[in-house]
């Protein structure tokens, strides 16, 4: 399982029994219905285990391609369409209303220079990205940069990074606020922003996660792109000598790289493909 079988279970059975019994010639060992039997068995959190094995083996034997001396992690979204059956509509619910399969939300927190998927969370559709983003950070540290696209900005999360010693970059909408308006209509290009104690649902969730609510000193960056549109972006890294506007553009695109990764899961892997 773990070599992503391509042909036939039972050829591969049979080849792997071949090598493991010394053998000159293949034959059957252990039959395919057998291995489907055994694999029912098999907890997912085995899988689990393997992995952060792997991913802690490749930090400490490995030279990780940097940022500015920063991990640059970024986080996003994706929705699974999963098999019509009564536990999995139990667990997971629909993705909308009159969805005929039930679906899974997925999450990940994928660090873009090494390609490689630090956390995965899948939850309910019910289940807020940027809740599953807040599990992602006990995975993160002050060697972190994490990237976030326009779903994701939000006081409590932006309170826990700062609390947490977690840099971010986050791209804003931009009437999400008076504070992004204004800064929109002024037309500077960057400034330092106090953002105030967090409110109304941002509170909430602040007091529900044990998360400051202390103000906060936040950076503006206003990206201006070919077509005429503008971009707005929120950071922690306050430091325009170490960080210069002009990084920004390019490494807020390097994000792209997580998107991709969905698309190498959904259209090669097929994980959404249960009818094996």
């Amino acid at each position: 399982m773990l070599n992503m079988v391509n042909g036939s279970i039972q050829s591969e059975l049979s080849r792997l029994f071949q090598v493991l019994d010394d053998k000159c010639i293949t034959s059957n060992t252990v039959t395919a219905a057998a291995f489907c039997k055994a694999r029912k068995k098999i907890s997912f959190s085995a899988f689990k285990a393997i992995n952060s094995c792997l991913i802690d083996v490749f930090y400490k034997s490995s030279v990780c391609r940097t940022w500015k001396g920063f991990r640059l992690l970024a986080v996003d979204g994706s929705i699974a369409i999963l098999p019509e059956s009564k536990e999995l509509y139990e667990h997971f619910g629909r993705v909308h209303f009159d969805a005929k399969h039930p679906g899974a939300r997925l999450s990940q927190l994928y660090d873009i220079g090494n390609q490689i998927s630090v956390d995965v969370q899948i939850a309910s559709p019910r289940i807020g990205e940027r809740v599953l983003a807040m599990q992602h950070l006990e995975y993160a540290n002050s060697n972190d940069l994490v990237l976030y696209d326009r779903g994701y900005p939000a006081t409590w999360l932006f309170n826990l990074h700062i609390q947490k010693k977690v840099n971010f970059v986050a791209r804003a909408t931009v009437d999400s606020s008076h504070i992004l308006r204004h800064f929109l209509r002024s037309g500077e290009l960057e400034t330092l922003y106090e953002f105030p104690p967090a409110i109304e649902k941002s509170l909430k969730k602040c007091k529900e996660y044990n998360i400051t609510t202390m103000p906060m000193d936040l950076r503006l960056i206003r990206i201006e792109l070919p077509n005429g549109a503008v971009e707005i972006l929120i950071t922690s890294l306050l430091d325009d000598d170490k960080y210069p506007h002009e990084v920004f553009k390019e490494l807020y695109h390097q994000r792209w790289f997580v998107e991709e990764d969905y698309k190498i899961m959904k259209s090669r892997l097929q994980i959404e493909n249960f009818s094996g």
